[in-house]
């Protein structure tokens, strides 16, 4: 759920950054570049956060804030300066629910199942990405942007919530 809808919104970004708001390849490249800095500082933080605090609710947090986000890019962006801070952060929410989903997945299973399951969850990644994919290009094309972000928000919304309500938070262990 969250790749499709991750997919949905960045496959058509930089084309309508370069065509409605008149960024360049170059400062599509350097808006990618800010994200992965993003990503890199906040990934591991979120992972120690959630080892402290629980998963659940980082991942709901991240995943309101990344649809808020996405169903705000295009009233936000309006040049390269807004795309670079708007990028930083929807980079940071991704992080956000990165580890954390991923510890929470891991708790849940004993040792000799976690290879299988994370195995299943990066291939229903995948096909979560090209369905997204395949849904994006119709929608951009008939539509225009603003569709992608509203439906790919509504996925990364889905995705938190069907987390936080049927997915279980492992207890803790103690230190």
């Amino acid at each position: 759920m969250m790749f499709l809808g991750v997919s949905i919104f960045v496959i058509y970004l930089p084309t309508w950054l370069e065509r409605s708001v008149g960024l360049t390849g170059g400062q599509i490249a350097l808006m990618f570049v800010v994200g992965g800095v993003a990503n890199v500082l906040t990934g591991p933080n979120a992972g120690k956060l959630s080892d402290k605090i629980g998963r659940k609710g980082i991942i709901l947090m991240s995943c309101v804030g990344l649809s808020i986000l996405m169903f705000l890019t295009t009233q936000f962006i309006t040049g390269p300066v807004a795309a670079y801070v708007f990028f930083f952060f929807t980079m940071v929410l991704v992080a956000m629910r990165i580890s954390p989903f991923s510890a929470l997945l891991t708790a849940l299973v004993s040792d000799e199942r976690r290879g299988s399951l994370m195995s299943l969850t990066v291939a229903l990644g995948q096909v979560g990405f090209a369905l997204g994919g395949a849904v994006a290009g119709p929608l951009y094309a008939d539509i225009g942007y603003a569709s992608n972000t509203v439906l790919s928000a509504a996925f990364v919304l889905i995705m938190g919530l069907i987390v936080w309500f049927f997915v279980p938070e492992p207890p803790r262990e103690s230190d």
